[in-house]
């Protein structure tokens, strides 16, 4: 497995995680273009991505929410892969 279908599984895996969210559908549409740029132009996705992680309303302030109730596991995962998706795409850089 090359090290852009990882990134791809994990882009994936992090939509679906989204789409069980109350909010947070424009974090889905960016996600999955950013899997389909991926594909098409790898440095510049690398580069919109690593962009994602900064600044108020990024990445990383995403907290899923369903029916007012936090989702612990979900959030849990969703960090995980938020965290090694930068650690990857930044080493690969």
């Amino acid at each position: 497995m090359t090290k852009y279908n990882t990134v791809d599984l994990k882009l994936k895996r992090m939509v679906e995680l989204l789409q069980i969210n109350d909010s947070g559908r424009e974090w889905e549409e960016a996600l999955e273009m950013l899997r389909v740029e991926f594909q098409n132009s790898p440095k510049h996705a690398s580069s919109k991505l690593l962009s994602m992680y900064g600044g108020m309303g990024s990445l990383n302030d995403i907290i899923l929410y369903r029916n007012g109730q936090l989702l612990l596991t979900e959030n849990n995962e969703f960090d995980v892969l938020r965290e090694q998706l930068h650690d990857q795409v930044k080493m690969s850089t």
